[in-house]
């Protein structure tokens, strides 16, 4: 009897939890760490700047992207992501790159470390950029979580609708 109860009392959360549709790509970015912080709070990564702990929950994460604009990266061969932030998450970013001058941002693209960047002042316009390292698949994918900047919602999903009939 005592299983059972056990049992409805968690079904709802973990229906409440399967739910949510993960989105078809993520971003985040992530503060440099320290290693006393792990492996709890920061994890080992392996940068160009050598290997470096970085905070576990991020700075910026997918949720806190209201649109983005790809550009062809300096190498040629892959793209750069400018990231338009919601006002919430452009004041956190300010606040929390005006506290770190000097420590590193980590991104992670689908879980993968594309690249780091060092904070050397507060970022202020709630504009973050990927320089390069992503791939026209990732672009496709990230077009169905966010529109384009300066596109609004309803000329973002007709354009959705329009690239899916031509692939077809």
């Amino acid at each position: 009897m005592k299983q059972a109860l056990l049992l409805l009392l968690f079904l709802p959360c973990t229906l409440m939890a399967s739910g949510k549709k993960a989105p078809p790509a993520s971003i985040s970015f992530h503060i440099e760490s320290h290693a006393a912080e792990a492996p709890r709070f920061a994890r080992k990564v392996k940068t160009l700047a050598g290997e470096k702990y970085f905070k576990v929950v991020p700075a910026v994460s997918t949720k806190d992207i209201i649109a983005f604009s790809p550009f062809p990266a300096d190498d040629k061969l892959t793209y750069g992501l400018v990231f338009k932030l919601s006002p919430q998450a452009s004041r956190r970013l300010q606040a929390t790159t005006n506290m770190n001058q000097g420590k590193l941002l980590l991104t992670l693209v689908n879980g993968q470390a594309v690249g780091v960047v060092l904070i050397d002042k507060p970022v202020s316009d709630g504009m973050l950029v990927i320089w390069k390292g992503i791939k026209l698949e990732e672009i496709r994918l990230y077009d169905q979580v966010a529109p384009r900047i300066g596109e609004n919602k309803k000329t973002w999903k007709e354009r959705l609708k329009k690239e899916k009939k031509a692939r077809r």
